[in-house]
């Protein structure tokens, strides 16, 4: 209870509690979204970094089983994910194969709530483990296109652009760029940025951690509007009823 209670009077949920709760005051504390932006980036080459001199002080030997069983769980969870959804809902073969992509994905805050618990905690973890979230942030989205199969074609943008725009997306090339800036720097260099990339971490967090829950809070206002089965309400083989008249 005191470790639970610690996390959730901690600065960084607290902050996004009071992002939440702005929002539903209709305040207006959002950060602008070129700050935003910022954040998010600072945030993803700051993770890379941290995890790139994890991985330069552990060695490939002691990664390369941890990064095949990330791989396998990144190709497991959407499968799994587009089982379920395909069993309880009526969603169609993209929504379903783009759901199954978020649950085989990563999320940065999620990881970094994580690890900012266990070193709140003095609890030891992988120093490399940022290049985990790294590895995971591939395959669910490929095995998502996959699933999706021609649908996706149909849309209008074809799987092997997606997957270029994946591989290049701004969230990859940080992450996997700090992780290859962090492993080939040496420990003197890599100390002469550790104050703005680590020693920061956990205020810019706070920041992030406040204007997320402003975006949480403003979308809150939506849910009853989108109902809360993840399926049209309309019956099965039915066309959904239009927005706003069921």
């Amino acid at each position: 209870m005191p470790a639970a209670l610690e996390t959730v009077t901690s600065p960084a949920v607290l902050a996004f509690l009071l992002g939440v709760l702005a929002a539903l005051l209709r305040s207006d504390i959002r950060l602008p979204d070129a700050v935003h932006t910022a954040l998010s980036s600072y945030l993803l080459l700051a993770i890379g970094l941290k995890g790139g001199a994890g991985l330069r002080e552990a060695g490939l030997a002691e990664v390369a089983v941890p990064v095949l069983a990330a791989v396998g769980l990144g190709i497991l969870t959407p499968l799994i994910a587009w089982g379920a959804l395909r069993a309880l809902t009526r969603l169609s073969p993209v929504d379903r194969a783009a759901v199954a992509a978020h649950y085989g994905s990563t999320s940065l805050v999620t990881f970094t709530a994580a690890v900012t618990l266990l070193e709140s905690q003095d609890e030891p973890y992988e120093a490399y483990a940022a290049t985990l979230l790294a590895v995971l942030e591939v395959p669910g989205i490929l095995v998502g296109l996959l699933l999706a199969g021609g649908a996706a074609a149909a849309a209008g943008a074809g799987r092997a652009e997606a997957v270029r725009e994946v591989l290049t997306g701004r969230s990859i090339l940080l992450l996997t760029g700090g992780l290859a800036i962090g492993a080939l720097s040496t420990p003197a260099s890599y100390d002469n940025v550790a104050p703005l990339f680590v020693t920061l971490f956990p205020g810019v967090l706070v920041l992030f951690l406040l204007d997320l829950g402003v975006l949480a809070g403003r979308r809150l206002r939506d849910v009853p509007a989108a109902g809360a089965r993840p399926a049209p309400r309309g019956r099965a083989g039915t066309a959904p009823a239009p927005p706003g008249t069921a």
